[in-house]
Formats: C-alpha cells, structure tokens, sequence
C-alpha cells in the first residue's frame, strides 16, 4: 500500500522537512513483533499512524510549533482524511503533543465507491481521452443505465468491449509504456493479478457491472470476472500490471542499503515487497471520505485535491465529480494554472480553502512525472500564494 508523507515544517530556505510513513504496519520496510497487526483497516491504520505522529513529536519537540500537513496519493485518500480526523480528534481531546495541523493533500486518491466506480470514473475518462469509440460509450451508457433491447446484451458484456480497447494499457500513465511480466503473459490472457494483501475480509464480491475497483487500482479482468469471484483467488496469479520491480527488490533488500537507511535486516523485517504478501487489509471499512472532507473544511483546514490527468487508475474524471458534488461555493472558476510560463494543468477553488487542481500529462503518481510541476503548486500552496 501507498505511504503517507506528513509535511512537518516550511520556510523560505526549504519547502518543507518530510517523514515518509510506511502505512499500515507491515508494508515497506515496516513490521511488528505482533503478527495480529497485519490483519488490519481502515481505522486501525488511522489510529497506528497518530500513534507515530505523538511519539515522533515526543522525541523531535523542537518541531511541534511548525505547521503541520498530512499528505499522500492513491489509497491514501483513505489514509489521509482518516489520519487527519484522528490528529483532529486529539486535538480537541487535548492529547499531548499538540499537533499544529493546518490541512492536508491527496493525489489521485480514492475516495468514494459511487464516484471511484468504473461507469462513472473510467468510462467517461476513456471516451474523453479518445480511447474507445462513440459507439463503444453509448453501448455502456445504454447497457449499464437504460434498458437495452437484447435482453442477453447487459452491462457487463459492454464493459468487456471497452477493456478489450484498453488492454495493454499502463493503467498508472496511458502515455507511458506498460511492462509486460514475460512469465504472467504467457498464457495470452495479460497480467491481470492481484497481490494477497488486496483481499477484502469477509467480503463477496460483487459481478462486474457493478464492481468497484479495489485499491485505487483499475485493474482489467477483462474475461475472468464472474459473480461470487473473489480477489484472493485473482491474487494467486501473479504480479502487478505494467510494473518491474526486480530492481527495486534487489536493492531494497540488499543488507548494506538496509544499514544505510537504518532499516532492520530481512532477518527481523522481513523482505521488501512492492505489494506485501503478509498484510491482510478491509478496504473501505471507513466508508465514503465525502463527509471526513465536509467535517474537517468546515473546521478551518486547508484541502488541495490534485489528479495527474493521464492516470487511468483513479480517473482525474471521478476526482472532479466528487469535489464538485460537495456542493461548495466556487471562488476561483476552473482556469489553467502555470509552470515555467506553460500552462501546467487547471485548477478550480471552493469556499472553505478547498482545491480541485489537476496536472496536464502527469499519471498516478504525479510527482514522479511531473517534478517541476509537483514543487511549484507544493511550494505555492504550503507557502499560501495563489497556484
């Protein structure tokens, strides 16, 4: 899962000190003596991870009086609106360490089931992106919300016509290249797994046409979904989609990097797995984050929502949806924002300090495309300058 960055301080010298936080418990090079903290949700990562933040500021007082922001992409737009809620919580509850929080970021995060939903997010960003056809969209439109005339042509069968355009596709950048893991390939039915830890307990899940993607992630099962399937046994077919990540394995669990970074050995952390195979996560045990960014706004904290318009994972089309449908007052109407005197995307602000920005060519994770981009609305935003 995605770590969360937590913004610590910033000054005219430095943009800001940041604690990288590998969330929840036992990914990254996290772990626990406790093996009942891999089986876990929504709201015990919350709770793990304001645990951290009191005990960091106990040890590192002299930065308790900088202000403070949470921040994070992908799944952390559950991690993050939970975490502040809980640092909220403390506050008001008088937990010391006071924490000096002023607001929060999310990045291409999930955030609603409803507006994260296939119909709504993916299709549309496909048809706008001229990635399936007319005929294509209006079948789906047709299928999956009208009545269509065959009654043996349903939803599900339309959107198998739209992952058969998209196959192949790097679901995080539509413009970059997608690796192709030689070994899950073979088989002719493309890279279509999941890891274990993106099992969902207790959960059935439910046929395509009404199917939520799970994790941030769009994943195309294009022919393998079925009513009753379930992620687990997905999970046993192999690696994430469009990713090589022997690199990274190799150096993350190279016992001198390990010494380097202060990391403990793999003999008491475990290896390094770009999706942990020990974790055992509830997805959405939290619910829609629609009312967690209602309470903490109109409480007086800073939110920018930003998407990296190329990401297919979790369409900057749904992201858009859901900001608007928060029903704030709009102060700043949708304009481009600017980088290096180029148009770097298109912002539109809210009452209550709440942005919608988005990043133009930027995929999932937008500072890994677009660094210039990325430090420029940070940096203007932290610093309280308009984007």
């Amino acid at each position: 899962m995605i770590s969360i960055f937590i913004f610590v301080s910033f000054s005219d010298l430095q943009v800001s000190n940041i604690i990288y936080l590998d969330s929840p418990c036992g990914v990254g090079l996290s772990y626990s003596n406790n093996t009942s903290k891999y089986t876990t949700d929504d709201w015990h990562t919350a709770a793990d991870s304001h645990a951290f933040l009191l005990k960091w500021f106990e040890l590192y007082p002299e930065f308790i009086k900088n202000p403070f922001y949470i921040s994070g992409e992908s799944y952390a737009g559950i991690y993050v609106p939970t975490l502040a809620s809980e640092v909220v919580q403390g506050i008001k509850a008088g937990v010391k360490p006071i924490l000096n929080f002023k607001g929060y970021l999310v990045g291409n995060g999930v955030t609603d089931s409803d507006f994260d939903d296939t119909l709504t997010s993916l299709v549309p960003f496909a048809h706008g992106m001229g990635l399936i056809s007319d005929d294509i969209y209006e079948d789906v439109q047709s299928a999956c919300y009208g009545n269509h005339t065959d009654p043996h042509h349903d939803c599900s069968t339309s959107i198998d016509k739209m992952h058969d355009a998209i196959d192949g596709l790097n679901i995080y950048d539509i413009l970059e290249p997608c690796y192709h893991d030689p070994n899950a390939y073979k088989d002719g039915k493309g890279n279509t797994s999941l890891p274990v830890s993106f099992q969902q307990l207790g959960v059935t899940q439910r046929p395509l046409k009404v199917r939520k993607r799970m994790f941030g992630r769009a994943w195309p099962l294009r022919g393998q979904l079925k009513p009753g399937t379930l992620w687990p046994e997905l999970a046993e077919q192999g690696s994430v989609m469009c990713f090589n990540d022997e690199v990274a394995t190799a150096w993350l669990n190279d016992e001198s990097v390990r010494n380097a970074i202060h990391a403990e050995p793999k003999s008491i952390a475990g290896s390094w797995e770009l999706c942990s195979s020990r974790i055992i996560y509830a997805r959405y045990s939290s619910g829609s984050m629609l009312p967690y960014h209602k309470n903490l706004t109109s409480q007086g904290y800073r939110a920018l929502i930003y998407s990296g318009d190329h990401d297919m994972c979790v369409p900057f089309t749904g992201t858009q949806a859901w900001t608007r449908s928060l029903g704030f007052k709009i102060v700043d109407e949708w304009r481009p924002w600017f980088s290096n005197d180029e148009v770097a995307g298109y912002l539109q602000g809210y009452d209550y300090n709440f942005i919608f920005l988005t990043i133009k060519g930027a995929g999932h994770t937008v500072p890994e495309y677009k660094p210039r981009e990325s430090l420029d609305f940070y940096s203007r935003w932290l610093d309280g300058k308009p984007i």
